[in-house]
C-alpha cells in the first residue's frame, strides 16, 4: 500500500463552491477512483491550502488509469475554477509530498 500526500490550492473565493461540489461527487467519478485502485481518499482544507491523502495500491497503474479515464477530465474540468491543482509536469499530478513519519 502506497500513501501519498499531495497539496493543491483553492482559488480566492471558492471555499463554498468546493465544499458543495465535494457534499455530492458524481458516483461515476467515486467508482473510476476505486476502479484505478483508490482506496482511503481525504481531502483537507486550511485556509486556500488543500492536503490530499490517498491509499493506493500502486501509485503508477492509478496515475495513468485517471489520467485515461473520461470521467476524470470531466471531474477536473468542473474543478478548474476552483483549484489550482499545483501539478507536477514530471508526473501530471497534483504536488507530491514527502512523508517524514507514520505511526500504524
Amino acid at each position: 500500500m502506497e500513501r501519498i500526500g499531495f497539496q493543491m490550492a483553492l482559488r480566492p473565493g471558492a471555499e463554498a463552491e468546493y465544499r458543495r461540489r465535494h457534499a455530492s461527487v458524481w458516483p461515476e467519478m467515486l467508482a473510476e477512483l476505486r476502479t484505478a485502485g483508490a482506496g482511503t481518499y481525504s481531502i483537507f482544507l486550511s485556509s486556500d491550502q488543500l492536503f490530499g491523502y490517498l491509499e493506493v495500491d500502486d501509485f503508477d497503474r492509478f496515475r495513468r488509469h485517471m489520467a485515461a479515464s473520461e470521467v476524470n477530465k470531466r471531474w477536473q474540468a468542473e474543478m478548474a475554477d476552483l483549484i489550482d491543482p499545483l501539478t507536477d509536469p514530471h508526473t501530471g499530478f497534483h504536488r507530491r509530498l514527502d512523508e517524514v513519519f507514520h505511526l500504524e
